[in-house]
């Protein structure tokens, strides 16, 4: 199921970037060298600029690159460190998990009050679809490097310091 979400998001962010790249370049041109644009492409770029932070935070999870002040934390080594780890990823799931609800309760509000984009006249439920989605990928991905080390007895973040 891993394989799987990692798949789907790596597609998922590359084609993210890569469309909103080519439109707002259309767009430039079209400005530019033509005196005319696409009303709609600004608005467009900035909600698919949105996902792709929400689902590239899932991204720089799984690659281990979340700032993190580890200051204290690096000082214990041994059973003391993993289950400080396991205390921290914890905290992370549960802020993840309450994250991934209130985005839910957001999206239900704005898609029962009808509310739709200004120029490209969508949902806003679309729009903040990202912030759920993002929390429950994110949660979803902590609950398997918990379970990683529960199985292992291995941090990963000290794997990558001592390489």
């Amino acid at each position: 199921m891993l394989r799987i979400l990692n798949q789907i998001e790596e597609k998922f962010l590359v084609l993210n970037l890569l469309i909103s790249t080519v439109i707002v370049f259309i767009n430039v041109v079209l400005r530019y060298v033509f005196s005319a644009s696409l009303h709609w492409v600004d608005e467009a770029a900035r909600y698919m600029f949105i996902w792709l932070i929400w689902i590239g935070a899932d991204f720089a999870l799984r690659e281990g690159k979340h700032l993190r002040i580890d200051m204290l934390v690096n000082r214990f080594r041994g059973r003391f460190r993993v289950y400080i780890e396991i205390l921290v990823l914890t905290l992370w799931f549960c802020f993840c998990v309450f994250f991934g609800y209130q985005g839910v309760k957001l999206v239900s509000i704005v898609v029962q009050q009808g509310q739709l984009s200004t120029a490209m006249q969508i949902s806003m439920g679309w729009a903040y679809a990202c912030i759920p989605l993002g929390g429950i990928f994110m949660a979803l991905r902590l609950i398997f490097e918990i379970r990683e080390i529960l199985r292992t007895g291995k941090i990963k973040q000290e794997e990558a310091a001592v390489q």
